[in-house]
């Protein structure tokens, strides 16, 4: 049993020995930490009832800490299920309560639990301050649960804004404090642990993605998988068998149907399958919508990776004079549902740049399966992508090179498909480096000349060699130093030299730009 099924269990043997004839501050007592628990298994619904008794139970006035907490708690699971019309009301009356008594770690609780009917929301700013007010009451009321809950707002809020590096800063911060803690098994900080594995794979860091994934209880099971997607973009096998699993995992968790869904559907984009992309795409929509949102925002990357699979089967029949149009009313449906739901999300709030990106890349992959080909469109969704994630941004640079190659800009075109390669043989991704040079092989563009590369080598001296090949490794100026024993200010300008010669702007764009020019060639890294 895992831990929070265990306090669910716990709780509910306590429910049961209050009855109905108790103490009713120590009823309320049991009935909002069992909702609390309820939640943290995304039993949603019972904890909005159980929480909805305790503060039944209580009076309003004169306030009480019970009372604060009842509400507090009432007042996060409104909000998963969707009542804000309570996280308002109740929202605002919990405040006040928690303001009365001084009591800070209620105040900050509610704080986050509300600030998703702002306008200032997390991906904001001024949403963003209201998180670190909220951090900063939970530390001084000495309440680490709460303090790592507004971490983890501020980690997912820069993550939806953009800031993936920011993101990245917060679950470091957020982790250490659970280590510091002992608190490394509690919920956010396990959740702290997602958005860190989901920030490294995004950024391009897949090695250091499944690390921070590692193994996690049962019933997080989408921490344990949280990088799943760096095996599927390798082409590892055995991708499939793991997704299913925590597909089919009860009882349901909506992060853990996201994650396998997501990887379910792009694995069949992957392999070609377009109809078994099309059927995960609805098996995996229809279990998340029973969750009493009919318009998840994750649903514009759903159908969007439906629409590829689409596209792609459609240009294959083109090219061998078959007929797409059997695919041209489902093709329709997913570019339908895409924008639906990526204009109700603008409606409630301004989308981040993942949100306009996947909304820019259902368009551009409908315009591939009615058969146009809008360079200036995929150019959109490349520029798009570039926030910093890595592996979508070479995706798309694969679409815009066949955009640029069927408009005749060959030598554009030749530009941007050596780039992506290049980021997919940094990565690992060989099913994208393989779909690279279908294309290349397809369109004729010629691949780099090797004597060319073999000069280019001769720019670079031994020793920035030296350096190049462990800065591939990601080693840091100072474990450069260490390895050729020089001092850190001196590998600090050889790799500065680096930059410069290979025109570059950062470490990781000279090691890609390497790869491409042949200036180090894949083998074996210390990890």
């Amino acid at each position: 049993m895992g831990e929070a099924h265990r306090a669910v269990h716990l709780a509910r043997a306590a429910l049961d020995r209050v009855g109905s004839h108790g103490d009713t501050l120590v009823a309320a007592k049991v009935r909002y930490t069992l909702a609390s628990s309820l939640m943290n298994v995304d039993s949603l619904h019972s904890a909005f009832e159980f929480s909805r008794e305790a503060l039944a139970l209580i009076p309003e006035e004169p306030p009480s800490l019970t009372w604060a907490w009842a509400a507090a708690t009432h007042v996060q699971a409104a909000w998963y299920i969707r009542r804000i019309d309570v996280v308002r009301d109740v929202g605002k009356r919990a405040l006040a309560a928690a303001e009365k008594l001084g009591a800070d770690a209620v105040q900050a609780d509610v704080l986050i639990s509300t600030l998703a009917t702002h306008e200032a929301n997390r991906q904001t700013p001024e949403g963003r301050e209201i998180l670190y007010r909220a951090r900063d009451l939970a530390r001084r009321a000495g309440d680490t649960a709460i303090e790592l809950r507004a971490m983890y707002g501020l980690a997912l809020g820069c993550f939806e804004a953009g800031l993936v590096e920011e993101s990245l800063a917060w679950t470091d911060e957020g982790l250490d404090l659970a280590r510091r803690t002992a608190q490394t098994s509690s919920p956010y900080s396990l959740h702290l642990r997602y958005v860190r594995a989901l920030a490294l794979y995004t950024l391009g860091r897949w090695d250091e993605a499944l690390k921070a994934a590692g193994s996690a209880p049962s019933a997080f099971g989408h921490v344990a998988e949280g990088a799943l997607y760096v095996p599927l973009g390798r082409g590892e096998p055995g991708v499939v068998d793991r997704a299913q699993a925590l597909f089919d995992k009860r009882p349901f968790n909506w992060t853990a149907t996201l994650v396998a869904g997501l990887v379910l559907v792009d694995e069949a984009v992957l392999r070609g399958d377009v109809r078994a992309a099309v059927d995960r795409f609805r098996r995996t929509f229809a279990r998340l919508i029973e969750d009493d949102d009919p318009y998840p925002p994750v649903g514009v990357r759903l159908a969007t990776l439906a629409l590829s699979a689409i596209a792609d089967e459609a240009t294959a029949l083109r090219l061998t004079g078959g007929d797409p149009g059997g695919w041209a009313a489902e093709a329709a449906e997913f570019a339908a549902l895409a924008r639906e739901i990526a204009a109700r999300q603008e409606a409630v709030r301004p989308s981040g740049p993942e949100g306009i990106a996947w909304a820019l890349r259902a368009e551009a992959e409908f315009a591939r399966a009615e058969g146009r080909s809008d360079a200036g469109q995929w150019e959109r969704v490349v520029a798009a992508f570039d926030y910093g994630n890595v592996y979508e941004h070479a995706r798309c640079r694969l679409r815009l090179a066949e955009a640029y190659a069927a408009a005749g800009r060959r030598a554009e075109a030749r530009d941007v498909l050596e780039a992506a390669q290049a980021t997919a043989d940094a990565l690992g991704a060989t099913p994208l480096r393989a779909a690279l040079d279908a294309l290349a092989r397809r369109t004729g563009l010629a691949a780099a000349d090797p004597a060319a590369a073999a000069v280019a080598a001769g720019t670079l001296t031994t020793r920035e060699q030296e350096v190049l090949r462990l800065l591939a490794e990601g080693r840091t100026n100072r474990q450069i130093g260490e390895a050729l024993f020089i001092s850190v200010k001196t590998a600090s300008v050889h790799v500065s030299n680096i930059l410069a010669k290979v025109g570059a702007a950062s470490r990781g764009e000279a090691v890609a730009m390497a790869y491409r020019k042949g200036l180090i060639g894949p083998g074996p890294t210390e990890r």
